[in-house]
């Protein structure tokens, strides 16, 4: 029968899953009572006599070392320290058992040489079995907690990485404003103009770059409500001045504190610089146009006004008003488009009024300009209030002619207003097809119309600001303009303007 080897036996211990012990005493008698006392607990246990057995044995899956003090080759604390040196068995536990390094500087020097515990012999059976249970109990916590390590490392290097390699600014901060993190777009976005360096609180950042005043007081707001903040900021940058939208969102704790804030920027530059040209455009293309539109107007009036034209060449002569009448307008809402977009809002001049009166005005224009049509009139309570008539007699004339505009030819335009407590109410009702679900939630955007009449397919139509500026200017009083559309009830546009 073939002896059985040590390195045998060690192979067959790491294959079960009970504990391995690494028992080493050069006295085979105190071994074997240490090793049965172990073997009937439950572990697995190995044996070696030396210094050299016990650093060749001695691997990754042994989970302790019991280890004399004194060995034949080497000391004890030699070979505890070499293997918490070792990669391959800095992680199994050395405890120390000798009965003869007793005194307490024995101890202090076993336990600063690395030991994790130090027991003196003879021990009793028990307290042996239950201070290896305790010391492995250690191990487990400390592995587990390696691997818990491990794994926060990983996620925050995962973190780091994505938020690093994210195109928009990315900032974190801790509870007290103090810049935790900032990815490299945050200093790739100013170039030399950068200061968000970690460890500097907003105190501090604002103080070095007065352009973040804003910036500086929504941090301070988020810190303060907990709540979300949005806003735009410009700042300047190596490129020049650039503008930027930016979210805060607080991370509060289980006490409620704001503990972290996370902020998200994006560079709006190019969108900001081409809305302004747009606009800006826009602007100067209304006031340019309209000196050639008023020398044709006048034009056209003065060949009117002599009453020696054909009947052709009057036509001709309406024909050039009307079209003139329709620039005009045309002009005018391009003019209020950029107002209310390069200002806040539509300027209105409030002065006392009745809006009845202006309600009147524009039905009458309206019966004027298309006498085959049928506009309703219906006006109860009291229509005083301090408004911009000539503003309201643009939402009006909007509603009306958009009614007039969606309607079939023989269904009547119903406008409707109402004094009530503290506000005025205009309603504008047609028939018709209802406006498309869709469409609703956009119609009062800039350059949008809700589909084309029968009448005005083919034709050019208009530029689709009308209930835009009527919107605007609505707004401008503080009051509010809805629509409803469906195809039993018709469609009806609903204003409600405070009384000033």
């Amino acid at each position: 029968m073939p002896a059985i080897t040590k390195e045998a036996t060690a192979s067959s211990a790491r294959m079960s899953s009970a504990p391995i012990i690494l028992n080493v005493n050069d006295d085979l008698a105190s071994r074997y009572v240490t090793s049965r006392v172990l073997s009937l607990s439950g572990f697995q246990v190995l044996e070696a006599g030396t210094g050299g057995e016990t650093l060749a044995l001695a691997d990754e899956q042994t989970d302790l070392v019991i280890l004399d003090v004194r060995l034949p080759d080497m000391s004890g604390l030699e070979v505890c320290r070499r293997l918490k040196a070792s990669p391959r068995t800095r992680g199994a536990l050395v405890l120390h058992l000798s009965a003869q390094a007793v005194g307490p500087a024995d101890r202090a020097q076993g336990l600063e040489h690395g030991a994790d515990a130090y027991l003196v012999a003879p021990v009793d059976p028990e307290e042996l079995v239950a201070q290896v249970h305790a010391l492995l109990r250690l191990r487990r916590a400390e592995r587990e907690v390696r691997v818990l390590s491990d794994q926060v490392q990983q996620q925050r290097r995962l973190l780091e990485l994505a938020m690093g390699a994210a195109a928009d600014p990315i900032a974190l901060y801790d509870g007290d404003g103090t810049l935790i993190y900032a990815n490299q777009a945050v200093a790739a976005s100013r170039g030399s103009h950068h200061v968000h360096v970690p460890g500097r609180n907003m105190d501090a950042l604002r103080a070095m770059d007065p352009q973040l005043e804003s910036y500086a007081q929504s941090l301070d707001a988020a810190r303060r409500t907990g709540r979300v903040q949005r806003g735009r900021v410009t700042l300047s940058s190596d490129q020049g001045p650039r503008h930027f939208e930016y979210t805060m969102s607080p991370a509060t704790g289980p006490t409620g504190a704001v503990e972290a804030i996370i902020a998200t920027g994006q560079d709006i530059t190019e969108t900001r610089n081409a809305e302004d040209f747009r606009e800006q455009f826009l602007g100067i293309l209304g006031h340019d146009l309209r000196n050639p539109l008023n020398a044709l107007s006048m034009s056209a009036q003065q060949l009117q006004r002599q009453g020696e034209l054909s009947d052709r060449q009057r036509v001709f002569t309406e024909r050039i008003l009307t079209s003139a009448e329709r620039m005009e307008r045309m002009i005018r809402q391009l003019l209020d488009f950029a107002r209310a977009r390069l200002g806040a809002g539509l300027p209105v001049v409030r002065s006392r009024c009745d809006l009845f009166d202006v309600v009147r005005g524009a039905v009458e224009e309206a019966r004027a300009s298309q006498p085959q049509r049928e506009v309703m009139l219906d006006v109860r309570g009291d229509g005083r209030g301090a408004w911009d008539a000539d503003r309201l007699e643009q939402v009006v004339g909007n509603l009306v002619s958009n009614a007039l505009k969606f309607s079939p030819p023989d269904s009547p335009v119903r406008v409707s207003a109402e004094g009530q407590d503290g506000e005025a109410v205009l309603r504008v009702h047609n028939l018709g097809a209802p406006i498309p679900p869709e469409q609703l939630p956009h119609l009062f955007a800039a350059w949008r119309r809700a589909g084309r009449s029968d009448r005005e397919r083919g034709s050019a139509g208009g530029l689709g600001l009308g209930l835009y500026i009527t919107d605007q200017i609505v707004r401008a009083h503080g009051g509010s303009v809805k629509v409803t559309s469906t195809e039993a009830q018709g469609t009806t546009f609903t204003v409600r303007l405070p009384r000033g």
